[in-house]
């Protein structure tokens, strides 16, 4: 756990009281660091924003060990796993297994999107024996997993009749032989992996923000605080903002969990016909080896988060010491305070365009895709009405000869119905017949020549 410098912002009408104070405050930040070191930080499994290292080879932002893929894209301030685009697959995986036997994560998430009514399909926490991560339909990861999966549901299928709320938590144990099936019409625990099937296994919780309302930004983010002790598996929630936590809420503890001895940590996403964002902001792991109370922990590593942003706050007092003294004090603390609201609206501005650009550029990419499909189809039809265009020219010949043919029958006809051809054959039968009477009279002279 790093240390952090703490630098007294209040006003004091006594300088000799300065000390007195500081010491106050450094001994409340050591309780709390002690506190922290309870638990052992894993530094291996751990990440969170700003995401500042640039990969050699591709030159993308990437999360140090952690492998990043499918639509997952890591940006500044958060990993998108999916974009409000259908068909998505995201994931990411660690590359160092978890070999802690207690442990306790805290993963901060944000679900979100432009829908008030219709979104999905969710995201998932895997903690697996399988180090690769292979694409499938459990919510982007392949069915018949060996280990445990965390499922944060947000899509509600009509199909069926559930006996819970959406958006719906659970979590599942699987040896690798059972089926996942959400919505099973005829369940069977012993070859299907179901929701609900392990007491005490879930809950209903609205962890998704509406994009569309006005008191939502950014910067509400969801925590997700995972304890696994004693072969007890709990998960409590917490909602958070800007200067705002909202209570934990106790989602379930669920008992007789045997996560494997040495398991990969990873997180996934997907979407279908229904879309949303799913965004990563941080994920912090830690050992509870030798720790009593791991919530307690977690709160101590709590406070020592937030003694560390405001202590990069105060990197803007600009008083010197015997400013304090002097007649323009006042003066110089309204600047750093307002330097410090600054550095807070610049941050928060600085989220918020990462945010809208990168919906932009989702957008963007889905309106190309659509335009090429659409181009291919105008191609297509081009071609085709070529084609037809040409079948047409010949059938206008063979409508040409079709009339021509049609003219000669007419003409023979007419030829045949009128009364001009009878004379002639008449002519020509006369002829005929005296001819043949000639040739008889010559026949017969010859004849007679002859008898003489």
């Amino acid at each position: 756990m790093l240390s952090r410098k703490v630098l007294s912002t209040e006003p004091e009408s006594d300088v000799r009281a300065m000390p007195a104070r500081q010491l106050h405050l450094a001994a409340c930040c050591l309780a709390a660091l002690v506190a922290a070191q309870e638990s052992k930080y894993l530094e291996a499994l751990s990440f969170a924003a700003p995401f500042n290292e640039i990969n050699t080879f591709s030159g993308l932002r990437h999360v140090p060990g952690w492998e990043v893929g499918g639509s997952a894209e890591v940006h500044r301030s958060f990993v998108r796993l999916t974009a409000e685009r259908q068909g998505q697959k995201g994931w990411m995986v660690s590359h160092t297994p978890l070999k802690a036997s207690q442990w306790s994560a805290m993963l901060e998430i944000r679900a979100s999107g432009m829908s008030p009514h219709l979104y999905g399909d969710g995201l998932a926490i895997w903690v697996v024996e399988n180090p690769d991560h292979i694409e499938g339909d459990v919510f982007g990861r392949e069915d018949h997993w060996k280990g445990l999966g965390i499922f944060f549901d947000t899509f509600q299928n009509l199909d069926h009749s559930h006996h819970h709320k959406h958006p719906y938590i659970y979590a599942m144990m699987n040896d690798g032989s059972k089926r996942y099936i959400p919505d099973a019409e005829k369940p069977d625990t012993s070859k299907q992996a179901l929701p609900g099937a392990v007491e005490n296994s879930g809950c209903s919780y609205d962890f998704r923000y509406a994009e569309t309302r006005e008191d939502v930004s950014v910067l509400n983010h969801t925590r997700v605080h995972v304890i696994y002790q004693n072969k007890a598996l709990k998960l409590r929630l917490q909602q958070t903002s800007v200067g705002l936590n909202k209570e934990w809420y106790s989602c379930f503890d669920m008992k007789d969990v045997d996560i494997p001895p040495t398991a990969f940590l990873g997180v996934s996403s997907a979407t279908g016909d229904l879309v949303d964002n799913h965004d990563v902001i941080q994920f912090n792991v830690r050992s509870l080896e030798g720790v009593a109370n791991a919530e307690a922990d977690y709160d101590a590593w709590a406070a020592a988060e937030q003694q560390a942003i405001q202590s990069k706050l105060e990197e803007h007092d600009l008083r010197p010491a015997e400013a304090l003294q002097r007649d323009y004090q006042r003066v110089l603390r309204a600047q750093a305070s307002a330097i410090k609201l600054l550095s807070q609206d610049v941050e928060a501005l600085k989220q918020q365009l990462e945010f809208q650009l990168a919906s932009m550029n989702a957008g963007l990419s889905s309106t190309k895709q659509r335009l090429d499909s659409k181009g291919e189809e105008i191609k297509s039809i081009t071609q085709l009405a070529s084609k037809l265009q040409e079948n047409m020219g010949g059938g206008t010949d063979l409508k040409a000869q079709a009339a021509l043919v049609n003219d000669l029958k007419k003409q023979v006809a007419e030829n045949m119905n009128g009364g001009g051809w009878r004379l002639p054959f008449f002519l020509l039968f006369c002829m005929l017949v005296a001819l043949a009477g000639v040739g008889y009279n010559r026949y017969r002279k010859i004849t007679k020549s002859h008898f003489l």
